[in-house]
């Protein structure tokens, strides 16, 4: 019999794509002031790229996590985290010092701030988190990789007790409730020590409020799971499936809905219906091996994205700091959307250009490392799983 591999699925990275692609287009969208009101609804909406990038990464981990206990009997719970963070921590560290010198912090360097974001706890102070005025960011956005490993430091607890689509469904309806009560209760003080906007702003970033996204990518891997294992889907087109909540996404941008999880509302947040979308998305992208959504160029974007991610801030910089494109950037109209096309399409293609040498000349050879200081601990890594 030969060696166990872990299955590679274009889809993941695909979807890994389309989230980098909405952030990118939601914080391009912030440099064309007069651009048309329904296209500015729409394109800020990409915003909840980050959310698609959460759901991918928790049934990602989960394929991983059951892959290995497959194929040695169990998981090794500290080469799941040597794995995670030197994924993730070699670029992200060169990044902020690349923005140190772009974007030097008003106020100079703050290092408490710094080394709460150089482990990763960032997201549970507004102050840590940059959303105070004058607060610094250590890395554009990273308030995202703060969550992401918070979430890292319960998924080996939650792959042990989230054993069935029940449970994951349980531990969903769970951290809406605890989310909307968590941010009910700090509302009133976080209002009057930073005032409304920072309060809004951490109320939506900090984790609790992005749990129930993560408990929403366990039920997503558990329905994958009965579908593959039982072939229960519906024999829709996934294209068309797809497109559907597309357009399920894109009409959240239209309707007033509350910014984060609270008792005092019925409606549901917009993060959690565009994630719900995205889920949608994903199941309709799992049934098909190539179509309009699932193509060779959206993989290669997804397989950069993590790098696209931290650069793409300073790109939007470097084109904001141009005179030339001054008349571009505030033109209104018909021809404002014409220059939003085009310039976001030249963003992206520098972008992603950039990213894939980061990610050749940063990313693998940082994994590359994890997996030395992982098979030098005397347990071989699982081919595939970094």
């Amino acid at each position: 019999m030969g060696e166990l591999r872990k299955p590679h699925f274009a889809y993941i990275e695909c979807v890994r794509g389309y989230a980098i692609l909405l952030v990118i287009i939601c914080h391009g969208t912030y440099l064309f002031p007069d651009l048309p009101y329904p296209v500015h609804r729409i394109s800020v909406l990409g915003w909840h790229g980050v959310q698609l990038f959460f759901l991918a990464s928790t049934v990602t981990l989960m394929m991983s996590w059951k892959f290995e206990k497959i194929r040695n009997g169990s998981v090794d719970v500290r080469a799941f985290f040597l794995r995670r963070f030197f994924r993730i921590a070699p670029a992200y560290y060169l990044a902020s010092i690349l923005y140190f010198f772009l974007q030097p912090p008003a106020g100079g360097f703050d290092l408490l701030q710094a080394a709460a974001s150089y482990v990763f706890v960032n997201g549970w102070h507004p102050v840590l988190m940059g959303v105070t005025k004058g607060a610094w960011s250590v890395v554009p956005g990273g308030w995202s990789i703060g969550i992401e490993f918070t979430f890292y430091s319960a998924f080996p607890i939650l792959a042990c007790v989230i054993t069935s689509l029940r449970r994951a469904i349980l531990l969903f309806l769970g951290t809406l409730l605890a989310g909307a009560t968590l941010n009910s209760m700090l509302w009133p003080h976080l209002t009057a020590t930073f005032g409304m906007a920072p309060a809004d702003n951490f109320l939506y970033f900090w984790f609790p409020n992005q749990m129930s996204v993560f408990a929403l990518g366990l039920c997503l891997f558990f329905i994958l799971e009965r579908i593959r294992d039982r072939g229960s889907m519906p024999r829709l087109h996934p294209d068309l499936i797809a497109s559907l909540s597309a357009v399920m996404f894109a009409s959240c941008g239209f309707i007033p809905m509350p910014h984060w999880l609270t008792l005092r509302l019925s409606l549901p947040p917009t993060f959690l219906l565009a994630s719900l979308a995205f889920a949608v998305f994903m199941l309709a992208l799992a049934r098909s091996r190539t179509g309009v959504f699932v193509n060779p160029p959206m993989a290669l974007i997804g397989r950069v994205s993590f790098s696209a991610y931290l650069l793409h801030f300073a790109a939007l910089k470097i084109v904001s700091d141009q005179p030339i494109l001054w008349r571009c950037l505030h033109s209104s109209g018909w021809f404002s959307i014409v220059a939003f096309g085009a310039v976001m399409t030249g963003v992206v293609a520098v972008v992603v250009a950039a990213s894939w040498l980061s990610y050749r000349c940063i990313e693998l050879p940082g994994i590359a490392v994890g997996k030395a200081l992982i098979q030098r601990r005397g347990r071989a890594i699982p081919q595939g799983l970094a």
